[in-house]
């Protein structure tokens, strides 16, 4: 597949035009450790309490989050409840299940406009606005595209969990493009096994700081930021195995930025962003692991007032269907990029 057809028609063709095949994934293992985590106590961790020691080995959740576990029934001792007090010894093994977070459930929204790419009796294709949580979080109760789809297709609160009706995948909020919901039960199981199975096919797009190579793949596990909770992190052997290729389509060499075409072989999150950041190419106008907007202000004045959110872009996502044989969806350039292609585009030829 040529790389010409992830640009607007209308859009300048640029004058190299590399072939854009799909990452065929290396060998390799990888593992999915489900929703329960296990860890082997060490000599470090000999003589501490349960609880101390579970912040050690869960750097990830706060220290009193574990001891609410503990006295849960949440985390075993070589497959026995234990007490937070308990002395812990080396070469114990030490699971914890951490707690489904609370969510609101989603009201109907019907006054959110949806771009809908297909739709047929299992599953609903979207091509999701930035700026548009995919679902209620803790205590933010704002409008969400689990809701606006509950208003236009009710159905879909018989498929899947009740705070995320239809919800197989997310997208984070600011990124913009390609998700699917489930309409039926069937569907939801069918659609979360295929995701589970590493049978979607995901492809974003992307505009970062930095002229990255034309091809890489970053193999690195994401975990939650053990000090910064809101961030995740790449590197730390706690974390789940995740991995990324990219594919740089176009480099604007003036103002030291690319356009770049991601696979994720993995769903973790915030994988892309966390995994170009940590690879020196972060996704631009990202609040968390981008450059920092001032900088773009002062080098690129330019540019920096149309960076409003994070430019990555869910443009294509293949699945198999439900009902049997393979899907693909695509979601066209959001206005936005287009806009900022033209400026970096107005740079380069200046």
């Amino acid at each position: 597949m040529s790389y010409i057809s992830f640009l607007p028609k209308h859009l300048p063709q640029p004058r190299r035009q590399p072939t854009l095949d799909d990452f065929p994934p290396k060998p390799g293992k990888t593992t999915n450790a489900g929703l329960t985590l296990t860890a082997l106590a060490g000599p470090g961790d000999a003589g501490l309490r349960l609880d101390a020691a579970l912040a050690r080995l869960f750097p990830a959740f706060s220290r009193s989050s574990l001891a609410k576990a503990v006295k849960a029934g949440l985390v075993l001792v070589d497959g026995a409840p234990a007490r937070p007090s308990s002395a812990v010894r080396p070469g114990q093994t030490i699971a914890f299940t951490p707690p489904e977070p609370a969510f609101a459930a989603p009201a109907p929204s019907p006054d959110i406009q949806l771009r809908i790419l297909h739709e047929d009796s299992s599953l609903i294709a979207v091509d999701k606005q930035p700026g548009l949580a995919v679902h209620p979080g803790a205590g933010r109760p704002e409008p969400t595209l689990a809701g606006a789809l509950l208003a236009r297709y009710p159905e879909i609160s018989a498929a899947g969990d009740p705070e995320r009706p239809g919800i197989v995948h997310r997208l984070d909020k600011d990124t913009s493009g390609v998700i699917i919901a489930a309409r039926t039960r069937t569907a939801f199981d069918c659609l979360k096994e295929a995701f589970a199975g590493r049978e979607a096919r995901k492809i974003y797009l992307a505009f970062v700081r930095g002229l990255p190579p034309v091809t890489g793949v970053i193999d690195s596990p994401v975990s939650r930021h053990p000090t910064q909770r809101h961030r995740m992190t790449a590197g730390l052997p706690t974390g789940r195995p995740s991995k990324t290729s990219w594919r740089a389509l176009r480099r604007f060499f003036a103002a030291e930025v690319s356009l770049v075409s991601v696979r994720l072989f993995t769903g973790r999150t915030h994988q892309a962003r966390v995994h170009l950041a940590s690879a020196g190419f972060p996704v631009l106008g990202d609040p968390l692991y981008g450059p920092r907007r001032r900088v773009m202000l002062k080098e690129f004045p330019s540019l920096a007032p149309l960076l409003r959110r994070q430019f990555l872009h869910a443009r294509r996502l293949s699945v198999p269907h439900p009902a049997g044989g393979r899907m693909t969806f695509s979601a066209p350039w959001p206005e936005d990029f287009i806009v900022l292609f033209r400026e970096l585009e107005r740079l380069e030829n200046a």
